[in-house]
């Protein structure tokens, strides 16, 4: 009853967030609102989530020693969710495996604190840390808030889960959550993803492929390559000897290799600059190069350009969209 019950506040303390007014400092002030005023929700940033590469090497080998075991009783017991529970001293207090008993929202989060209450008698987890195998969803982000965790720690990530791994899941980061702890204390929680990440992704798998999985969504995600998908080739056509200094003609062909169209593409640059250039401008103010006309490359389309430059070395331009 009472998990239903945080279900639906979070249901619609979501639904409420996303229909505020922008705030307008001009008119409005943060506080508590007297009974005349229209009320709203303040600009809230979203919880800063560390990572392995924010820690030092001690707290590191805790966290992934902790994040191994519970990754080992995951495989043990062959559930993808596993959580467990430790005490400020080290102790390994619960855990909580997500069997989809007795309901679907016995996540492992939820049912390591029940097991926590029912073993110890903790209903405040004031100075304990979580851990789980997979990221927090929106329903036990808040949860974790309302138990008053200091320390949450995870390892495959929610748009991982959803996007890649194509499991079923509320599109939303738990950072979003845990950004406004302030409707129910004073600090926010310290929150820590990507522990052995890759160990945990793995573990996941991909039900891609298994659409008559009951994990299985379709995705619907904005997925952005981190690869430009232009290629650049350069060829140096001529060198001669002017004002006693070597200058040389360099020739370029972006081409694109992608299947969809690049537009308004900008380019980086070594520091190398030409004495004059063709087909690209340059933009002083954020050392980017852009095409100097029709700034479109449809897919197997190329685009020329030329420079003169002091020297024999080419300037290496590097696509940056």
């Amino acid at each position: 009853m009472k998990i239903a019950l945080l279900l639906t506040i979070l249901l619609a303390f979501i639904a409420l967030s996303f229909a505020c007014d922008e705030f307008n400092p001009n008119i409005s002030t943060i506080g508590e609102c007297t009974a005349t005023q229209k009320v709203s929700w303040k600009p809230t940033d979203n919880a800063q989530v560390l990572t392995p590469a924010d820690l030092d090497p001690q707290e590191l080998g805790m966290h992934e020693e902790r994040m191994a075991y519970v990754l080992a009783i995951a495989k043990q017991q062959n559930k993808k969710f596993v959580a467990s529970i430790y005490h400020q001293n080290g102790t390994l207090m619960c855990l909580g495996v997500n069997t989809g008993k007795p309901n679907i929202i016995s996540h492992g989060e939820i049912v390591a604190i029940n097991n926590c209450t029912a073993l110890h008698g903790i209903t405040s987890f004031t100075n304990y840390t979580l851990y789980t195998s997979g990221e927090p969803c929106a329903m036990c982000s808040a949860a974790l808030l309302w138990a008053d965790f200091k320390t949450i720690v995870w390892g495959t990530f929610n748009s991982d889960l959803l996007c890649k791994i194509c499991m079923s899941n509320i599109p939303m980061d738990s950072s979003y959550i845990f950004g406004r702890y302030y409707g129910l204390r004073a600090s926010p929680p310290r929150v820590i993803g990507g522990v052995l990440r890759t160990e945990a992704d793995a573990w996941f798998g991909s039900y891609c492929s298994k659409p008559t999985s009951i994990y299985y969504i379709k995705p619907q995600c904005v997925c952005t390559n981190t690869t430009s998908p232009l290629k650049i080739d350069q060829t140096r056509y001529s060198s001669w000897f002017e004002n006693g200094k070597t200058v040389s003609q360099f020739g370029g062909i972006i081409t694109n290799t992608g299947s969809v169209t690049v537009t308004n593409p900008t380019f980086t640059s070594s520091p190398l600059r030409p004495n004059s250039i063709w087909g690209l401008a340059v933009d002083e103010t954020k050392n980017t190069w852009a095409l100097q006309w029709y700034p479109v490359i449809q897919p197997g389309q190329t685009f020329s350009f030329g420079y003169i430059i002091d020297g024999e070395d080419q300037i290496a331009f590097q696509p940056t969209a």
